[in-house]
């Protein structure tokens, strides 16, 4: 008769079958249910393109209800799961590094968010994930561009003044300050409820979820405000659990993943280009804000407090804010 074994490992389960089957090992990945994001559909299509391409030496099984969105890399920093899709602006309060795609001028595309992560910006974000929670990047992607939904219009710098906005980051939280707004701090479950209440006035946030997620149907008004529009999000693996695969297998699996991850960037500009006619097909008054307002968002009077208050972000965390933003603005070109 044969036997199998099973037994616990770091951030996964090895389930070992007789001596001449292959071993496959099992893996949980941790994402939230962001309906309608790129994110989203990265994360599900992960566990079939994965278990394919290793013939089922590697299994992996997507998770939204595991842990909270806020808590992810300290969930594959302690081996919770073996893989997860964090949200890097849920940490930019305390990774300030984090907080640089969402300062205006610096990731206004995905062009600009690829150049950037290719970049010594990059090379040190990776370093943080590595270091600091256990982790090894396989491959990024992005949410839609942060656009700016609200129940009433929000199209010039004056209509920021007094609006209580959910932001997602401290970059964008820093400029809505300057700009007059009230910031407040929500859970993507709270946002719909708190707009259909009037709790707040508007949402800063990705497109895609916001459409999934049925916005249209307690606002009227979205405005694209590209200052911090495209912030990434990538897909990490536990450490532990990725040097344990066979080498053959790492090979294989991180293939693989570059694959989805150009298939993905394709997707995303699909996906993004669509976004404004859905809106307006949804009775959406949906702009883009024109550049005599955005050249007040740019201006010094806005831009040198919230780069100040980064600088001291950066400052606590004893790294060199301007030598991150000027690598940051060589490597997406200057504006």
């Amino acid at each position: 008769m044969k036997h199998s074994i099973t037994f616990a490992f770091a951030a996964g389960v090895i389930a070992l079958s007789s001596p001449t089957h292959a071993q496959t090992t099992e893996w949980t990945l941790a994402y939230l249910p962001v309906k309608g994001t790129i994110y989203e559909e990265v994360a599900l299509a992960i566990p079939e393109r994965i278990e394919k391409v290793t013939d089922g030496r590697l299994k992996i099984t997507a998770n939204s209800s595991l842990m909270k969105g806020n808590r992810f890399l300290e969930g594959v920093r302690e081996g919770l799961v073996a893989m997860t899709l964090p949200l890097p602006g849920y940490y930019s309060g305390t990774q300030p590094l984090f907080t640089v795609p969402s300062l205006p001028g610096i990731s206004e595309s995905y062009d600009d968010l690829k150049a950037l992560m290719a970049s010594d910006y990059g090379d040190k974000v990776r370093a943080i994930y590595h270091d600091t929670y256990n982790a090894t990047q396989l491959m990024g992607t992005a949410f839609c561009p942060q656009t700016l939904f609200s129940t009433k219009p929000i199209t010039t710098v004056k209509d920021w003044s007094g609006k209580k906005l959910r932001v997602n980051n401290r970059g964008t939280g820093l400029v809505a300050a300057e700009l007059g707004a009230i910031s407040v701090s929500l859970s993507a479950g709270e946002v719909l409820p708190a707009l259909e209440r009037g709790v707040i006035d508007g949402v800063i946030t990705d497109s895609c979820w916001a459409y999934g997620a049925g916005f249209s149907t307690v606002i009227s008004n979205a405005a694209d405000w590209p200052m911090g529009s495209v912030v990434p999000t990538p897909v990490l693996v536990n450490n532990d659990a990725w040097a344990a695969l066979p080498e053959d297998l790492r090979e294989t699996v991180a293939a693989e993943f570059r694959k989805i991850e150009a298939e993905f960037e394709t997707r995303w500009r699909e996906r993004v280009a669509e976004m404004p006619a859905l809106w307006r097909e949804a009775g959406v008054d949906y702009i883009n804000v024109p550049d005599a307002e955005m050249a007040k968002v740019y201006s010094e009077e806005v831009q040198a407090p919230v780069l100040a208050a980064w600088r001291e972000d950066m400052a606590r965390a004893d790294l060199d804010a301007d030598a991150v933003l000027s690598s940051a603005k060589a490597a997406v070109g200057s504006r």
